[in-house]
């Protein structure tokens, strides 16, 4: 029978229970979970899993004198701080200006003003501390303490430049709104302060931020762990200071280690025994002394016959390379340099001339110039040119669009490497060309007028316009709703009378020769020019109607000369090659048996001569035969284009 008190023993103890299951619950690591996964031999899952004990805690602030003394003593940490300061200036920039006057005005200026000095020191400090500024001394009329005065800006004298160390900022003249009053190309300062102290060796001073060009080595949250850096960034020895110490630690390291891989053994007969007198201790001091001694004056050893032995004993540390390597690899990678800019050459596998990590780190370097010289920059190149509005030297304020100057430059041995290569890759194309030249496949002009249009031509390039141009003709026709009355021109060509073809275009038996000046009987010519798949017009002043180049052969003309002298002197360009398509026969009297050529190549633009033509235009295959029923085209120009269609069907 069960009583009362052992009912309530039970409830206190379940009611317990309750308590330690909750005070469970309440931990990071539940002591049983549906979704997870537990292991009881390594304790992963549960309340012992070491991988749970880990927290990160900030880096503690690190003192100036302490940074100053890094920078001082250490020259690898010097060099993480100065090779992108360095990097972003040594290429320059341009401002896009056509002036040379301009140009070398604002050369002078920024030399006079040791530019690239002051601000990759700038940079270097802003690196170092976090963040710096470079004090423009201004002659506006006003102080230092005093908004700069953009209207009386008279020249500029020098540039000064303070780390953040000896700088203050007045937190109670912070900016708290955007009065819009934006000077050249000065963005608004919102949440900035509007003065800083400079607190230097050389006197300390307040100057407004108007006359200042700030550095910031990146940008914090608002609500910065460290109050110190939230204006300004963080010392890039903070980020990097576990990397630099593990890097330095495992060289140094590594050096002891090799001093310690050869060790030398002295075996003596009833050592212990010995040892064990009283003067035993200083006997076996005295005999490795003895024999140091030996081995450092005459490079040997002297040792008893019998009863001692001298031997070295040899360590292998398998695995030290792989361990520098490595804090290499992390040293490279928190300071986004490259080994082989970082240490001279590449390691841990690396190539020095990996493109990958170099590409890395010029995008880092791009980063530095936009956030650090861009807004800068621009803001002195105002101040300069008004300064030089004022002096006379320049008329007016340019317009100027900065650009930073490529980072990637090839060495004299690349660019020669370059170059030999472009003089095979054109070496081979003129071998091409001479080939086909020889075929007869190619003229001699076309290969010149490849040339002059482009320095990328390719041969087989002008092997294929011909072709292409013709199925972009088939192409335009066949979209077209006007061609069921260019197919059915061509059923009546095909009728007795129609066309009488003395060469064609696809016909490669006969030589253009022959179609030129083979039939003595021709006294007049015509010509299709064509520009993306479309046709030169002309209105004629006489019929009123539209028609191409073309006339009469005059005495002493072959019908070539005469295609390019009528087309001279009605639209005043000049035919390159022409390609005959044939004798148009089948038409009225008056205009005889003329001779059709094709060209598409061809110098200068259409114009008139206002004489014979009214009119110069490129215009649809389709739309010039619709109007032979209108009468609006001139009728051999609209046959030549049902002959060529003919051709192509």
């Amino acid at each position: 029978m069960i009583s009362k008190e052992d009912d309530l023993n039970r409830l206190q103890r379940l009611q317990r229970g309750r308590q330690i299951l909750e005070e469970h619950t309440t931990k990071a690591v539940r002591p049983y979970r549906e979704d997870g996964y537990v292991n009881l031999l390594n304790k992963s899952g549960t309340s012992q899993d070491n991988s749970d004990a880990y927290s990160y805690d900030c880096e503690p602030l690190v003192p100036d004198l302490q940074l100053t003394g890094m920078y001082e003593s250490n020259g690898l940490f010097a060099k993480v701080i100065d090779t992108p300061a360095e990097e972003a200036l040594k290429h320059g920039f341009d401002l896009g200006l056509n002036d040379p006057d301009t140009t070398s005005f604002i050369e002078d200026a920024l030399d006079d003003l040791d530019w690239e000095e002051k601000a990759a020191t700038a940079i270097k400090w802003a690196r170092l501390y976090g963040g710096s500024i470079i004090v423009m001394l201004i002659d506006d009329g006003g102080g230092l303490e005093e908004p700069l005065n953009w209207k009386k800006i008279k020249s500029i004298d020098e540039l000064r430049v303070y780390e953040r160390a000896v700088l203050q900022p007045d937190y109670s003249s912070l900016y708290a709104y955007d009065n819009g009053a934006v000077k050249g190309n000065r963005v608004s300062r919102f949440g900035k302060p509007e003065y800083y102290e400079v607190l230097s060796v050389f006197g300390s001073f307040r100057v407004h931020e108007s006359r200042c060009l700030v550095f910031r080595n990146g940008v914090l949250p608002e609500r910065v762990t460290n109050p110190v850096y939230q204006l300004w960034g963080i010392p890039e020895y903070i980020r990097v200071r576990r990397a630099l110490q593990e890097a330095i630690t495992a060289h140094q390291d590594g050096t002891k280690l090799l001093e310690r891989s050869v060790q030398a053994i002295y075996k003596m007969k009833s050592l212990a025994t010995l040892l064990a007198t009283d003067d035993g201790e200083n006997q076996v001091l005295k005999r490795l002394q003895l024999i140091d001694m030996a081995r450092g004056m005459l490079n040997s050893i002297a040792i008893d016959s019998e009863g001692e032995d001298y031997d070295f004993k040899t360590f292998q540390f398998a695995g030290i390379k792989d361990v520098i390597d490595a804090t290499c690899n992390m040293l490279s990678a928190v300071t986004s340099i490259p080994q082989n800019v970082l240490f001279g050459k590449g390691t841990g596998g690396m190539s020095t001339t990996d493109d990958t990590s170099m590409e890395n780190y010029y995008n880092y370097i791009e980063r530095i110039q936009k956030l650090m010289l861009r807004r800068n920059l621009r803001d002195l190149l105002d101040v300069i040119f008004r300064a030089g509005i004022r002096s006379g030297e320049i008329e007016e304020e340019p317009a100027y669009k900065l650009k930073f100057n490529p980072l990637w430059s090839l060495s004299e041995t690349e660019q020669a490497t370059v170059d030999k290569t472009k003089a095979d890759t054109e070496l081979v194309k003129a071998q091409t060309a001479q080939v086909y030249v020889d075929m007869q496949a190619l003229d001699p002009s076309e290969v010149r007028q490849g040339l002059a249009a482009s320095e990328d031509f390719s041969v087989e390039d002008l092997i294929s316009e011909d072709e292409d141009l013709l199925d972009d003709l088939i192409d335009e026709i066949a979209d077209n709703p006007e061609v069921e009355a260019s197919e059915k021109a061509a059923e009546e060509l095909e009728a007795p009378g129609g066309v009488e073809q003395t060469s064609s275009v696809l016909d490669p038996t006969t030589p253009p020769s022959e179609a030129s000046h083979g039939d003595e009987g021709i006294g007049e010519v015509g010509c299709l020019v064509f520009r993306k798949g479309r046709i030169l017009t002309g209105l004629r002043s006489k019929e009123g109607t539209f028609c191409g180049p073309g006339g009469h052969v005059e005495d002493g003309e072959s019908p070539d000369e005469a295609i390019r002298r009528e087309a001279m002197e009605e639209f005043g360009i000049q035919l390159g090659e022409l390609i005959p398509l044939g004798v148009l026969g089948g038409l009225a009297e008056e205009h005889g048996r003329p001779m059709i050529y094709l060209c598409e190549e061809f110098t200068g633009e259409p114009v008139p001569d206002g004489t014979e033509m009214k009119t110069a235009e490129f215009s649809e295959p389709t739309a010039i035969i619709g109007g032979i029923e209108r009468g609006e085209s001139f009728e051999p120009f609209a046959k030549s284009i049902e002959m060529l269609m003919k051709e192509l069907m």
